[in-house]
């Protein structure tokens, strides 16, 4: 029997970087026929993006576009679809023969910076894909964690170009809504949050202040680590929402490369151990027991952590 389109689940797959299952799923409902027809134009039929940049810039987002097509439809293993887009980068960049991914990444840095664009490359959950934004403000913010409450610069980032894999995947239903990369600072994708609301609140700031507390207190953490410490601190300070459910559609403990995947897999196996409960049974948990039990884990997570990283 065929159930409506539930768009969470449909999310959950991509998040995931499960594109050909997240349009097979598209494909079972005539509701969402439109959706699936761009999504075949684009990973099928090869349709890609022009972007409002220097045509030398288009060619640069070019590659990370066939990029996406390389590991997330035709599912290549995650070091072939690095080679080819090492290989088109070279041959864009003024590159040295035999130059790294990451080398070649700091040269379209260079490039799209020479434009007065801001950039940062590397990886987001195990795969790559640039954040490319014209505007940035400064702001600062007290913030409440478990450990106590620090003072965080946060900047809000907007004018985006490019938003990396996820939001490229999603068409813009979803995607990274900040970061935290080890510097100190917040940072914030401004389109994505009600400044007023408990998404912005707990799920930018605590969840971007855990990370920079973590990334302070315990070098060289996984980033399995970071975001199920991270996504703890969100079920202990959400009320409004049903996060646990979002998480548990979200776990996924195949994809090694993938933090979020990983980490809401380790959430999933950690409420069904404290709670003495089948996973089918933990959705629609009561908020008292979801943030109880979450205390308990990150509490678990702190010993552990400061065993492992003293």
């Amino acid at each position: 029997m065929q159930h409506d389109f539930d768009r969470s689940i449909f999310h959950s797959r991509l998040v995931n970087g499960r594109l050909k299952d997240a349009m097979s799923y598209l494909a079972l409902f005539s509701s969402q026929s439109e959706l699936y027809g761009r999504y075949v134009s684009r990973f099928q039929e090869e349709n890609y993006c022009a972007y409002d940049v220097a045509p030398e810039l288009n060619e640069i987002l070019l590659a990370y576009q066939k990029y996406y097509r390389d590991a997330f439809y035709l599912e290549l293993a995650p070091e072939e679809a690095e080679r080819r887009l090492s290989i088109r980068l070279a041959e864009l960049l003024p590159a040295e023969p035999g130059a790294s991914l990451d080398g070649l990444e700091e040269q379209a840095t260079e490039a799209f910076r020479s434009r007065s664009l801001h950039i940062l490359t590397g990886r987001t959950s195990g795969y790559r894909g640039p954040y490319i934004w014209r505007e940035e403000e400064l702001r600062h913010y007290a913030v409440e964690l478990p450990d106590g409450v620090q003072d965080y610069a946060v900047k809000l980032l907007d004018g985006f170009v490019m938003l990396s894999w996820l939001d490229y995947l999603s068409f813009g239903e979803v995607g990274t809504g900040g970061w935290s990369n080890g510097d100190g600072l917040i940072h914030c994708v401004k389109s994505g949050y009600d400044l007023d609301s408990e998404a912005f609140q707990v799920s930018l700031l605590k969840h971007e202040a855990q990370h920079a507390a973590d990334h302070a207190r315990f070098r060289g953490m996984s980033s399995e680590e970071l975001e199920y410490r991270a996504k703890l601190v969100e079920l202990i300070c959400s009320s409004q929402r049903n996060l646990l459910d979002r998480f548990l559609l979200e776990a996924d403990g195949a994809r090694t490369g993938n933090g979020h995947g990983l980490a809401a897999e380790r959430i999933a196996q950690g409420f069904e151990k404290r709670l003495n409960k089948d996973r089918r049974e933990l959705s629609g948990l009561p908020a008292r027991e979801v943030q109880a039990a979450a205390r308990e884990l990150f509490a678990a997570s702190s010993a552990a952590m400061a065993a492992k990283y003293q």
